[in-house]
Formats: C-alpha cells, structure tokens, sequence
C-alpha cells in the first residue's frame, strides 16, 4: 500500500456504524496517521435482532442507508486503502451472510466480521495510540451495542483480551423496550450483564493493572454526565449510582434530567448504565478515566502497519510457524510452488489476485499445523485448527479460507463443495495439491514447475518427460491427481500431459 496518504476505517458497530478517514504523515520515527475526517451513524443495528436471530427489514435498510453514504464518501478511494470491519452482531445475525452481500454493494468495499478478540485487539490499539505511553499496565473496556471488550495491555502491547455478550442495545432493547425503567427492570439487566461477565472475570482479577480506561459511545456517554452534572474529573462508583437513582426516580429515558446527556444516548442510557456499572463490580473497577481513542482508530493504525509492511496477520503466522515446529524450508518450498502455479493461471482485479495470493501463501505455509496432532488425517486437524484458533489480524472468512485450503490439500473433492466458492478458489486448490505432491518427499531437491494452462475453465498441467521418468512415483501421483479432478467435473476439461 506504499504511496496512499489517506487511509480509512469503517466500523459496522451494533449501536453506530462510524467512518474514519485519516492522512499518513511522515517523521522522523516512521510513518503515522491522523484522524481527518469522520462520519457516525447511530443505526442500533442490534435492536434488528428477532427471536429467531435473524436481522429485521427495517435495521437492515437503516444499515445499507448509511453504508451507501460512507461509500460516496470513499469514492475515490482504492480498495487497499480502506477496510471495514463489522462486529458483535453481525457475527450471531443468521441471514449475515445475505445481508453483507447487499452491505458490501452499498459501501463498495469488501465488509470483515471480526471475532471478539479480534475486535478487542483493535480497540487496545486505537486506545492504546491515544493514551500515554507510561509502562504501566492499565485495564480498557469498550461497551459496544451488543458486546463488551475488556483488555488488559501496557504501552502499545495487549496482554489479556476478552469479549462479553453483552451490550448496550442489547439490554435496552430486552430489558427496556418501551423506555420505561423500573427499580425491577433494572436489576434484572444488572444481574444478566453481571452473570456474563462474571464468566470472564477471572483472567482479570490476577492482572495487577493500575487504572482503568473507558471507550466509545457508553463510557464517554456516562463520563459527561459525571462531568458535567456532579464535576467528576472520572466516572466513578458514585456518580454511576447517583445516574441510577436519577433514571429510576424519572421512570423513563426521556423523563431523566441529566446535565450532558445527548438526545442520541438516552434510548440506549439504561442498557448501558447496567453493563458499565456490572463490570465495575465484577473486575472491581473504581473509577475510570475515558479515552478517545476506540476501534476505528486501531483499524487505521493496523492498516497503517499493512501498508508500511508491519502486517499483524504476517507476524501471527510467524508465531504459529514456531508455535506447532513446522518444518519452515519445506513450507517455503510448498508456497513457492503454489504461488508460481497460481500466477499462471489467474486472472482478475489486481487488488484481489494480491489479496488471494496472500491467503494462498500462508495456508501453504500453515497447511502442516495439523501434525501437532496427528500424522493421520493431518489436512483435518489443520483445517480445525486455522479455522478455530485466535488468529490476530484475520477475519473470520480470511480464517475460513485458510481452513478450507488446508482441508483441501489431501484427500476427496467432493468434500470441497460449498466450500470453495468461485474458479480463483479451485484454482488456488489445485496450486496447493499440486504443490504438496511435488514435495512429498521433504528433500531439497529441485523440482521444476509445472507449466498451467487455464482457459475457458480448461486445465491443462505439463511436467518435462524427463523428470517424469526420473520420479514415476510423483508422476503417477499426478496422474491419479488429474483423473480426480476429470471424476469431480470442477473443471470442463483438466488434463496432465509430459512433454
């Protein structure tokens, strides 16, 4: 991405959807970015949510609305310049899938749903760039619409990460659906959010952290009342209990009187007030300071990172290279191959032949982690792994997909349907089978490329007779390889021929 001064993030929250765009100015230290410019829409996304855990016309029309407008917005802006990221309830809305289709058109930009840590890792980032670097460790909680993010870090690193399902709209739509907030209610919500996070607490209670910091829409919401009703420098035990006796003795959201409260934060007040003030009491919280700095901010930064080569997803396969003792020359030997084969073949937008090629990359690299469990039906034990562990950096479909190229390694093709979605894909199957045929016997030998013809979803594989008679066992492999693909009619025509 060398070369783009302007750089934007689009956070698909469960409360707001927010676009960030900022420049990259250059230092003596390196590169960073600064916030420019910024759009927020409050679409309460979660509110969508029926019984059935599908996302309703309404929220879903609210969503593409405000998506459409970030994507005039970014008009101008090339595909590796921008990333968006959706969150808590995109990642339990059924019809997600269906919807991202319409929501990706709408922005024009590709949409990631990002697990929780994932989510969690950003947060620490964009705070972590707004705080004080000062060494010591200190405790961040971002309460979104539907999830809260508690993050335990010093200076720039993030130590303990957790996601909670619980959030802002989340209760306010369950627990006070029409406004109304009795005493009852109330400690209904209270306790249902203390329930949740009381299954997380522990990893935090044995951090000795030194203080805590609040980000996004609730705290800041919280931390201004606090301010500028009572003069609270933070928002504290006390001014939490005395917004609670304020917002029971109203009876209602809109009947509360609280100096600093916007219009915009009331319908979700009582929902957020019980999550803030239940993780106050489960991670035995005091006060707490608010910090500006949130999600969106630690997407820029990540992409920032991307652009100047400093890529996280590049550095957590680094980390599991070593993690499960792959053998790296053999993997590197694998990647080679594969990447040479889909070169050849491939056709498309450059920016998503670059991000295929990657992808193919690593799960070359990453496609042996199943043999920390077992040589047997190693590709499956991959599979799970790519697809199950916490992978910093990568999405949940950029997870998916390396988790079916490692299934997809070894083994049937029949397996691979509905799995592999397009022509790029199977041609990226076939680049990594290949590739781990030619190198099945992890000795330094060269192994020359095999020519690969695409066309008109025709394949066609040439190898030098030479080598052939050379290793009959690979060509043999190879042969059986080519009538697998003819048995499975991927591919109008696949042919493998020595010349």
């Amino acid at each position: 991405m060398p070369g783009y001064r302007l750089l934007a993030a689009v956070d698909l929250g469960s409360n707001s959807f927010r676009l960030l765009i900022g420049r990259v100015e250059s230092t003596p230290l390196g590169d960073r970015v600064l916030p420019l410019d910024g759009l927020k829409q409050t679409v309460r996304l979660a509110s969508g949510l029926r019984d059935d855990g599908s996302l309703d016309t309404a929220s879903r029309q609210r969503a593409l609305t405000s998506l459409a407008m970030f994507g005039e917005r970014l008009r101008s802006f090339a595909p590796e310049a921008v990333r968006a990221v959706a969150t808590s309830t995109l990642r339990v809305a059924s019809n997600a899938a269906q919807f991202l289709e319409s929501a990706e058109a709408a922005l024009g930009f590709p949409i990631e749903v990002v697990s929780g840590l994932e989510e969690a890792r950003l947060i620490y980032a964009g705070a972590a760039h707004a705080l004080p670097s000062d060494g010591v460790p200190r405790l961040v909680v971002d309460i979104g619409g539907g999830s809260t993010e508690c993050i335990v870090g010093t200076d720039m690193r993030a130590s303990t990460l957790e996601s909670a399902p619980a959030g802002c709209v989340v209760l306010s739509t369950r627990h006070f659906p029409d406004g109304r907030v009795g005493r009852e209610a109330f400690e209904h919500a209270y306790y249902a959010a203390r329930a949740v996070f009381a299954q997380v607490a522990e990893p935090f209670a044995q951090q000795r952290w030194r203080y805590a910091v609040g980000t996004s829409g609730t705290a800041k919401a919280l931390w201004q009342v606090a301010q500028a009703q009572w003069g609270a420098a933070e928002l504290d035990r006390d001014s939490l209990a005395r917004i609670h006796a304020a917002l029971v003795a109203a009876g209602h959201v809109e009947a509360v009187e609280l100096a600093g409260l916007r219009p915009d934060r009331r319908p979700v007040l009582a929902g957020g007030l019980a999550v803030m003030m239940a993780v106050f009491d489960e991670l035995r919280i005091d006060s707490m300071r608010y910090c500006g700095g949130a999600l969106r901010h630690g997407v820029l930064h990540d992409l920032l990172g991307r652009s100047a080569g400093r890529d996280t997803r590049a550095i957590t396969v680094e980390q599991m290279l070593a993690r499960y003792g792959i053998d790296r020359r053999h993997a590197q030997r694998v990647r080679d191959t594969a990447l040479a084969l889909f070169d050849q073949g491939a056709r498309g937008a450059l920016e998503v032949l670059q991000a295929r090629r990657q992808m193919l990359g690593w799960a070359a690299e990453l496609a042996e982690v199943g043999r920390s469990i077992s040589h047997e039906g190693a590709h499956r034990h991959s599979a799970y792994i790519l697809g199950q562990s916490d992978m910093p950096g990568f999405s949940r479909d950029e997870q998916a997909a390396l988790a079916t190229l490692a299934l997809a390694q070894l083994g049937g093709l029949r397996k691979l349907r509905g799995l592999v979605g397009d022509d790029l894909g199977w041609l990226e199957v076939v680049a990594l089978r290949v590739a781990t045929i030619l190198h099945r016997k992890r000795d330094e030998q060269e192994v020359p490329t095999p020519a690969l013809f695409l066309q008109r979803r025709s394949l066609r594989l040439e190898m030098p007779k030479q080598w052939a008679r050379r290793f009959p066992l690979a060509h043999e492999s190879l042969v059986d390889e080519a009538a697998a693909w003819s048995e499975a009619r991927v591919f109008g025509r696949f042919v493998y021929e020595t010349i």
